[in-house]
Parts: C-alpha cells; structure tokens; sequence
C-alpha cells in the first residue's frame, strides 16, 4: 500500500501526539510475522500501538513459556494494549507513590494476562534506520511499555530513530520462584524479553529500521534485563549492537533458589497439595484478579528471578571478566538521588541496617562515616540505597567491561533537579526522573527555558549513541576508565549547566566511589 506523507516535521522538540489525533490519520499497512498490520500516519511517524507477538500466557499456558503469535491476517494496531497484572510490592508509602508514578493513576493501564504486546513508532522516510527497544523497569513486579511517560514519538521524530517498546511478565506470573517448574522457566519474563528481540530481528526491517543496528536500554528493572541480556548472549549471538543501562545492573546473585514466596502464595490461593502438578494445575485455575489482590496485599511476599545458568547467571562480573558475554559497548550510569524514593519512611539507620543487612554486623556509625558529616539518617539511607543498588553496580560493571577488553564504555551520573519534577519531598535527582528528558515528555507547562534545553541535550546524546554506539556521544565525554588516574565519569547536569558543550563535567571514579570501595562492592561482587 502506499502511504499518505503528511510534511509536518516540526524540528523544536515537540509534545507528544495524543491518542484522541490518531483516529484521524491516514492508516498505513505493514506486513509482519504477525500479521498484516494496520497503523496511523501521523506528523512524519508511522505509529503501529498494540502489535500481538505472544499468545496470551493464560489458563494452560499461565507460567509457561511464551508461544510466538504468528497470522497473515488483517490486525488493528491502533490501540494500546493491556498491560501486564501488576504488582506494588513496596510498603506505605512508597507503594502508593510508585503505583501513582508509574501507573498512571488518573487512566491507569487496564491489565490482563493476555498482554505481550508491543509498539513501534518510525520516521515515514525510515530507510535502514537504527532502531532502539525500550525495556521498563518496575523492580520486575509492574510497568508496562504502553505508559504515557514512554510513549515513542518525540525520541523517534527528533533523533530519526525507529523506537520500539513491549511488555512482559512480571512478579508472580512472569518471575514466580514455583518448584513445579525448571528453573529456567521460572524467569517467564526473560523468555518474553528473548521474544520481543526475536520479533524485532524478525520484521524491523519492514518499518524501515536496521536489525543490525539494535540497542537495548531500560531503566532500573529494565537496566538488570539489559544487563541479564548482555550476559546470556555471547559475542555471536546478540540480537543489539549496543545498550544502554539507567540505573540498574544486576550484581552477584545467590544461586540457591527460594521457593517461600510461591509457597506462600499457593496457600493463600487455597491450593493446598503438596509441591506438584495438581497444585500447579489448582494454581492455574485461580483467577487472575485473585491473584492480583494477594500480591498487592500486605500478605504476599515479592518474587523475581532464579539463577538458571540460562537467562539469569549468579556471577555476570565473572562472565564479563572472562569474555563469555556479548562484546557490545553500553552506557551505564546512575542518578544523584536514586535512593530517595526508596528511603521514604525509613527514619532510623540502625534499625535499618539490622533488617536489611540481617546477620550482618554494620555498626551505624562507621556506615555513617562514608558519607557526608550532617546527614540525618535518612539521608543516609537514602545514600546507601543510591550506592547499593545502583552506583556501585554501574561502578563494577563498568570496571569488568573496561577490564575485558569492551570498548566504548561510557559511564554518567546524573544531577539535575527541577521544581516540576519533586514529586515527594526531598525527591532531588530521582529515581526515573531523567527519562522525561530522554522521551521528551515533559510537561510543557511546567518545565522551564534550562530544563527544557537539557531535556533536548539528553535525548540527543541518547540517540547520537543509538545511532553510532562506536564514538562518543557528546562534546567532553570519553570512554570510561576506573579508578583515580582519569577523569572520565560524565557528571550530567550538576551545576546548572544544560547546553550540549557544557552539560557534562568529568570526575575520576574513585572520588565519587568511596563507599563502593570502602563496603559495599564486597557485598556485591563477590570475587572482590
């Protein structure tokens, strides 16, 4: 079919097209694998929303690996579909902050079973073009690639990229930790994440992008699986050419399975047989709405991946040391402020550190000694979850890369904090907050003339680096070295500079590394 071009290219950095526009379009037909689809071209886009590329992982098929979804029928792909069930595992108050920040509460995403779909947004002229596969975070127990916040548009229209974002399972459907199967099939969101590559290697092409020229990002949750995906494919196999990690990358992992959470479960469902296929097929007969309002209640635990060997490795740091992973460059980096959100409600350092370092000795004044004379402790707590959980990991993947020979490592840490975007007191540099800038939806009534312009600078050097993976994204930013010698960590945005020549300022690793160095790295990888 030939398209209608509309010649409406707006090149400032433009809001994002509304779903009420696109019953308006022109429709637009592409074939795939599954199907022949049928989008809206709108503004210089092709817009291709809720494409199917699994069954839907229900009934029989709930907890079982994803079945591809193939046709060569006529499909609508003009609306969003559900997302995954969701779970908000985290205690008052962060779990109704995060549900408010990452569900969209005023329309939230209606939720099914039935949710591995995916959507593509292409420049019209799209010839060959590199392509980006956005991966959510959501600590592997909510989010769904169909939020507002991720919505494809701005990164796809300004930095002529074709963008590619999907759901997967979560929490207890897609990571249920269940001794009634394999382990590798306990880590269904992974699988669902293989699928989704294997979709876009599949039929990109026939929007116009490059197979060859894939990068991966995701953020927190979505980081690990960049992580987890690098480190199962191996230097022949990889469906990407680069990635891009935001505040996540998965340290050293027990490999001893627990399996307390889904028996847990199983016995709050009613399913009271022993570990086995008649308690499975009890399971599977539970409603899905059931299950989502255990999960979500104070009674359930949380669940995630078992290390399999397969899709989840208990040692990556090894696997990168030893050249067992995909050779591919990466960006890693973290936020200034990662830990705020996660210190909500936290008052009390000793109390803290004996419940989640349990039977570990950590006397309170010398974890106080790390940081910065003054702090209350929360602000403590809050500096240890930033550390623990994100910048000693992107610390220790960047060094492992680095030492492996992997070039074009490039290592951040982001600073900048706007009024507009304090969305709980003392949020600072938050967890998720550069990504109204990399996906450029902001809201345009708020943010003001130096936001707006680093809103522009990161989405660019987001996309320079999925266009060209292989040289530096930005003015002043070279490749990532360890230690004290050079300084090479882009510090991004920390003094109010937000121009494209000015945005970055370089620090060596050891001097925003103390505590790493100090502690927690000890904790996290454990060949240190």
């Amino acid at each position: 079919m030939s398209a209608i071009i509309i010649n409406s290219h707006d090149p400032g950095f433009p809001e994002k097209a509304s779903e009420s526009d696109a019953h308006i379009a022109p429709p637009v037909l592409v074939p795939t694998t599954s199907g022949l689809l049928q989008g809206v071209q709108d503004n210089g886009l092709k817009i291709f929303k809720g494409i199917r590329f699994g069954h839907p992982a229900s009934g029989e098929l709930r907890w079982e690996p994803p079945v591809p979804f193939t046709s060569t029928t006529l499909q609508n792909a003009t609306q969003l579909g559900p997302a995954c069930v969701q779970q908000f595992p985290f205690g008052p108050p962060s779990g109704a902050l995060a549900e408010f920040l990452f569900n969209n509460p005023a329309d939230p995403p209606r939720e099914s079973e039935d949710c591995l779909f995916l959507n593509v947004w292409a420049p019209v002229s799209a010839r060959k073009q590199s392509v980006l596969v956005w991966i959510y975070g959501g600590s592997l127990a909510f989010g769904t690639g169909s939020l507002p916040l991720y919505d494809g548009v701005s990164l796809a229209l300004n930095q002529d990229i074709v963008v590619v974002t999907f759901n997967y399972r979560t929490n207890v459907f897609g990571f249920p930790r269940s001794p009634e199967l394999p382990l590798s099939g306990n880590n269904l969101g992974f699988l669902d994440q293989e699928l989704a590559l294997k979709w876009v290697q599949d039929n990109i092409a026939q929007f116009g992008g490059d197979p060859r020229q894939v990068t991966i990002m995701g953020q927190s949750a979505g980081a690990e699986s960049v992580g987890t995906a690098l480190t199962r494919h191996t230097p022949a196999d990889a469906p990407f050419r680069a990635g891009i990690l935001l505040s996540g990358a998965q340290p050293s992992t027990s490999p001893v399975p627990s399996f307390d959470a889904f028996n847990l479960f199983a016995a709050a469902m009613g399913c009271s047989q022993d570990p086995g296929p008649a308690r499975l097929s009890c399971l599977r007969q539970v409603p899905a709405s059931t299950i989502r309002n255990f999960t979500n209640s104070q009674f359930s635990l949380t669940y995630g991946p078992l290390v399999d060997n397969t899709t989840f490795f208990a040692d990556p740091l090894l696997r990168i040391r030893t050249g067992l992973t995909a050779r591919v460059p990466f960006i890693i980096g973290s936020m200034q402020d990662d830990g705020s959100f996660f210190a909500l409600g936290q008052p009390d350092l000793a109390d803290w550190l004996n419940e989640t370092f349990a039977g570990v000795a950590l006397p309170p004044a010398f974890v106080r000694s790390l940081y910065t004379p003054g702090l209350n402790d929360s602000q403590v707590i809050s500096e240890i979850y930033k550390d623990f959980l994100f910048q000693c990991p992107a610390q220790l993947w960047g060094s492992a890369a680095v030492s492996a020979g992997i070039p074009n490592v490039y290592r951040y840490v982001y600073g900048a904090v706007f009024a507009d975007l304090q969305s709980f007191p003392g949020a600072g540099a938050w967890h998720s907050s550069e990504l109204f800038g990399i996906f450029g939806n902001y809201n345009t009534s708020t943010a003001t003339a130096p936001e707006v312009e680093l809103f522009k600078t990161m989405q660019t050097t987001i996309g320079n680096y999925i266009k060209n993976p292989t040289v530096s994204p930005a003015l002043n930013w070279p490749t990532y070295v360890p230690g004290n010698s050079t300084a090479t960590v882009a510090m991004i945005a920390f003094s109010d500079n937000v121009r494209p020549n000015d945005f970055i300022q370089l620090q060596t690793a050891d001097s925003i590394d103390g505590p790493c160095n100090a502690l927690w790295d000890a904790f996290l990888d454990v060949r240190v």
